[in-house]
């Protein structure tokens, strides 16, 4: 089963289901459905959780999924796993009378339900808290109007501790046996040290090979607290001198806005044809290549200092001419996203990604021209 949310629907991702007959369901959908404990289900957006826990509150998938998603509820979990690591939950009302004396800084705050980068601030010490605080309220307030709260529900912020080291997001599931099948592992890179965005996610035979062993181990050690079956995800991780540590884990579907397609640029791999037939990439095969490329996405956003509905035209074709080589540049139009387009690109440098993740994306938006009325 495949339950979409209509605003950014990956073309591959439709294609993949019409191939494999694979039913599909809308959010918008009227229909009443059924699952078999253990069935295979993938969503492009958390956004469909509401419909998986309308008709099948108690399927493992809809259980599991509300734990989760629940970012201090997951951090409990995780302190099995790994420990002495700090979090803090409160209420956003609480937030601002914290004892911020008590906070062992570097933070993060973010809200306990979320999404992507929204709302998440980086807070290196006592002197930045009241502006991170004042920020993520603003962002709540604004949020409210674009999302769900089964997506973003800023009603509780996690304070927990900032983890030091190089973070990557990757996409897998448990198989039916809950063994993790890793379908793709992306780097994230930053401009700088409070830079919480998504523009640009990364991948490579090097990425790929540093990792891999590694992040099999933890997310076998995992599953034996979350016991999964089937179970597609998107976890985000810090590798640091401490180990692997979650950041966060994103339930039954890959990488979003249809990002997760990169690996079937970058590998061959379709990260959605594996899971429903339970197949595993042949790792061993595609890193025997001498393909030295970088491959990541680039997601230009509207900047926050521009209000969307003023927004005359997007000049989608100079875009284009700061990358080097695209490889699928897709224009997105949702109403409730403020990502104008994703761009699939390869480069030989990093020195290109570091240039595409400091460019201005004002320069390529037109306003609409305002009429001035003197009196």
């Amino acid at each position: 089963m495949l339950i979409l949310e209509n605003s950014i629907v990956s073309p591959l991702l439709i294609e993949t289901a019409l191939r494999l007959e694979i039913p599909i369901y809308y959010s918008a959908d009227q229909r009443e459905f059924y699952l078999e404990n253990h069935s295979k289900l993938l969503t492009n957006s958390e956004s469909c959780l509401p419909v998986l826990e309308k008709y099948n509150p108690k399927h493992p998938h809809t259980v599991s999924s509300k734990l989760v998603k629940n970012k201090a509820k997951f951090r409990e979990l995780l302190s099995s796993v790994n420990e002495n690591y700090y979090f803090h939950l409160v209420t956003l009302k609480e937030l601002t009378d914290v004892d911020v004396k008590t906070i062992p800084f570097p933070v993060v705050i973010k809200p306990n339900k979320g999404y992507g980068s929204i709302g998440v601030y980086f807070v290196k010490e006592e002197n930045d808290w009241d502006t991170a605080v004042n920020s993520l309220y603003a962002d709540m307030l604004l949020s409210k109007n674009t999302y769900s709260d089964t997506v973003i529900d800023g009603e509780e912020i996690l304070i927990e501790e900032w983890i030091d080291g190089e973070e990557y997001a990757i996409d897998c599931y448990f198989d039916e046996e809950g063994n993790p099948i890793i379908l793709n592992i992306l780097q994230r890179i930053f401009a700088n040290e409070k830079d919480t965005s998504d523009r640009i996610y990364f991948t490579s035979a090097n990425v790929i090979q540093e990792v891999k062993d590694e992040l099999s181990s933890y997310l076998q050690n995992l599953n034996k607290h979350l016991n999964l079956l089937n179970y597609p995800f998107h976890l985000e991780v810090r590798r640091s001198s401490k180990g692997i540590l979650p950041i966060e884990l994103n339930p039954l579907r890959f990488a979003g806005a249809g990002t997760t397609d990169i690996s079937t640029h970058a590998f061959g791999i379709n990260g959605a044809e594996c899971y429903f037939l339970n197949q595993e990439p042949q790792w061993n095969e595609i890193l025997r290549s001498d393909d030295q490329n970088i491959y990541g996405f680039f997601c230009a956003e509207i900047p926050n200092d521009i209000s969307k509905p003023l927004i005359q035209t997007i000049r989608h074709e100079k875009l284009k001419e700061e990358f080097n080589e695209i490889l699928e540049y897709r224009e997105l139009h949702a109403d409730g996203d403020r990502t104008f387009a994703v761009i699939f690109f390869k480069s030989k440098s990093m020195n290109e990604l570091e240039y595409l993740l400091n460019l201005d994306l004002s320069v390529y938006i037109e306003m609409k021209q305002v009429e001035e009325n003197v009196i």
